[in-house]
């Protein structure tokens, strides 16, 4: 029942369109079947125009439904109405003879080939209702029905149970057809399952096969298995398991013997143990990166740490240095919790492993403490981007207590031979003391020579350093993080004289005679604290006159980079700022004399930039629609139509050529003439800077010479008659 519930529609669709395919056969010959019978008994009641015409057409529907819809379930409704369609031609021909109602039966019985019980609706419907409308129009006294001579006298009672024979026979095709259905369902049921059957027997005796010739690891192929295949699958896996324990097995033991042989041959020298033991393990586990940390006491604090001594990645040797106490970190956990810790989620950046393709996390991290009589010695941490089985972990602990045995017995030995080294050196180290001590007499001698001289030197070089602070037409103040003064120049000195300032020296806070100032310049001096560089310009009355100072602030640092104070340049900018003024006010001169006319004044600079326009010339662009600015390039806003005449006009006097010229001009709707004076900017050098453009609007002057030129004309016409 299962099985059956599991195979689909789309799997019996086969079954049952072969059923439909038998069906369809034998019809098509039903059909044709009928249509030479039309054709005998229209012989027999001289019927053949209605023969030939209602049988072709009801033969003509078929074979076109058959070449266009067959296999269409439409087309299956109207094969049962055809079927009857031929009763009624038989009953038409024989005019009214009942016993062609037999057709009906064998009509329905037909379609129960299709086993499809809506097929058998139609004809029946089609019949009774054409046994009916016979019985009305007999009933009627239809003149059409009175020349049927074969037509037998019916009363209610015979139609009633003509009707009542006619539809028990189709309930009973119904149930034939619903029933053949059915086992025509079952039979593909059956079909379907030997064949799943067939497919398992031969999976299972393949599957047998494979785990014959040792291939354990072979999948079961079928989707469903049977319990021949599920015995077969739990005997594949029991074996499976077999293997594996014994391959771990090996792999365990293979794996303490090398490094079993690794710590018996390096038990001397502890960091080459380390580093062979990592090498192998590395090698051994295929991991990609590993180290051992062995537990260390500081001399100076007795506190004990974890000290990396070996590290390889990629079964290279790492030289890498690193310290973790104990109780930080992951390592420094395993330590003082003694038991192993598995990761298969590293958090970012706690370990990188590195290549010549670049870095990334591992998949899975294992630290094991390296432990001995309880006593832990060491910590052993290994990393890979696979995932490390329970076989991984147990091999990596049990290589844990044979290291933490050996570490033992070497760090005895090492320390052994520490403390006879020590011994020995000592007994050097006391013969050469007293050499050491007539040395360092002599050395002591020689240095206090040497303090003499370069005490000397050191006054030179201060004598040398005010010298040249003080020979600067600039202030000079340095201050150390206290704000105290360190260093101060004559020039400073001389300047704070008769003023607020004037008691200000080295070793005095800055910052106490600032007065109402004084925050203003702590901020400037704490932002240099901080490492920024100042450069303003400020004004200065200290002896009330109006005078400009340019000011220098930048943080004073030692050799290591920290800011111990502040230095303060200052110097007197005043004559600068003037010129500066004058050639402001010059610049307003200068516009007011290029807009107080109605000619047009513009430069430009050697990339065609605009260095300066007057009004005149802006307002007459803004007549196009363009606006017209310093900065921006000439040619950008020039119509295509002047494009190359006025570039061409600029790269002549670029190259020294000066330009007079005169030339018309339109304007909106109108003609106007300029005349044109183009020109060169040199400097006293010589050097051409860019191009001048004066433009003169000329036309009132042309318009009169025109109208002059006209009245004498006009006066020359006038004397002449």
């Amino acid at each position: 029942m299962n099985e059956a519930v599991q195979i689909s529609k789309e799997q019996l669709q086969p079954f049952i369109d072969k059923v439909h395919a038998e069906a369809d056969n034998i019809v098509k010959y039903f059909i044709t079947g009928y249509f030479f019978f039309g054709l005998v008994i229209s012989v027999l009641y001289d019927t053949y125009l209605l023969a030939l015409i209602m049988g072709s057409v009801t033969l003509g529907i078929y074979l076109v439904g058959r070449q266009l819809a067959d296999g269409r379930y439409w087309f299956r409704i109207v094969i049962s109405l055809l079927f009857w369609n031929f009763g009624l031609q038989f009953i038409l021909q024989m005019r009214g003879m009942y016993e062609m109602y037999f057709f009906y039966f064998i009509s329905l019985t037909v379609l129960l080939f299709y086993e499809d019980w809506r097929l058998l609706l139609p004809a029946m419907i089609y019949a009774i209702a054409t046994f009916i409308t016979i019985f009305y129009l007999q009933s009627s006294n239809s003149p059409w029905i009175a020349s049927w001579d074969n037509l037998t006298d019916l009363t209610y009672t015979n139609l009633s149970l003509h009707v009542g024979i006619m539809i028990i026979y189709a309930i009973l095709c119904i149930v034939w057809a619903k029933t053949q259905h059915n086992q025509t369902v079952r039979s593909a049921l059956n079909h379907i399952h030997m064949d799943r059957q067939l497919v398992l027997m031969e999976t299972n005796v393949n599957f047998a096969n494979s785990i014959s010739k040792g291939e354990l690891r072979v999948e079961y192929s079928a989707d469903q298995t049977d319990k021949l295949g599920q015995s077969l699958m739990n005997m594949r896996n029991s074996l499976v398991d077999a293997s594996e324990r014994e391959e771990q097995e090996r792999f365990i033991n293979t794996g303490l013997a090398d490094v079993g042989e690794i710590l018996r041959n390096n038990a001397d020298d502890l960091g080459e143990l380390c580093d062979q033991v990592m090498g192998k393990l590395i090698n051994y586990m295929k991991a990609n990166q590993g180290g051992i940390f062995i537990l260390q006491e500081d001399e100076v604090t007795s506190e004990k740490y974890l000290e990396l001594k070996a590290c390889r990645a990629y079964e290279r040797k790492k030289y890498l240095e690193k310290r973790i106490d104990i109780g930080q970190g992951l390592v420094g956990q395993a330590a003082i919790e003694r038991r192993t810790i598995y990761m298969t989620e590293v958090p970012d950046h706690y370990i990188n492993i590195t290549s010549g393709l670049g870095k990334a996390n591992p998949k899975s991290l294992l630290i094991v403490p390296l432990q001995s009589n309880e006593e832990v010695l060491g910590v052993l941490e290994m990393a890979s981007f696979d995932t490390f089985d329970k076989t991984d972990r147990e091999f990596l602990e049990r290589v844990g207590e044979s290291i933490a045995a050996t570490v033992i017995s070497t760090q005895t030995n090492e320390r052994t031979k520490e403390l006879l080294e020590q011994s020995n050196q000592m007994t050097e180290e006391m013969k050469a003391q007293e050499e050491e001590m007539r040395q360092n007499m002599e050395e002591m001698q020689a240095t206090q020579e040497e303090m003499g001289r370069t005490q000397r030197e050191l006054t030179d070089k201060e004598a040398n350093l005010n010298a040249l602070i003080n020979n600067t037409g600039d202030s000079i103040i340095t201050m150390d993080r206290n704000y105290k003064i360190v260093v101060m120049n004559d020039m400073v000195k001389e300047r704070y004289k008769g003023t607020q300032y004037e008691n200000m020296k080295e070793g005095s806070s800055v910052l106490d005679m600032l007065g109402d100032v004084r925050d203003e310049w702590k901020g400037y001096y704490d932002r240099a604290m901080h490492g920024e560089e100042l450069n303003f310009i400020k004004k200065s009355s200290i002896h009330g006159e109006d005078t400009w100072r340019e000011y220098f602030i930048n943080p004073i640092k030692d050799k290591n980079g920290e800011v111990i104070g502040v230095s303060v340049f200052s110097r007197d900018i005043t004559q600068r700022k003037k010129m500066e003024n004058e050639m402001h006010e010059r610049g307003f001169v200068m516009n007011a004399m290029i807009n107080n006319t109605t000619d047009t004044y513009f430069a430009i600079d050697k990339d065609y930039k605009v260095l300066v326009a007057n009004q005149v010339l802006k307002d007459r662009f803004m007549q196009s629609n363009t606006t017209l600015e310093v900065g921006m390039n000439i040619l950008d806003v020039l119509p295509p139509e002047m494009y190359d005449k006025w570039k061409e006009r600029y790269d002549r006097c670029l190259t020294g050529e000066k330009i007079i010229l005169e030339e018309e001009r339109p304007l909106n709707d109108r003609t106007i003439y300029t005349s044109l004076r183009c020109e060169p900017i040199m400097n006293d050098e010589g050097t051409i800077l860019g191009v001048s453009v004066v433009s003169k609007d000329i036309t009132p002057q042309r318009e009169a010479m025109e109208q002059v030129e006209k009245l004498t004309t006009e006066l020359q016409r006038s004397v002449s008659d």
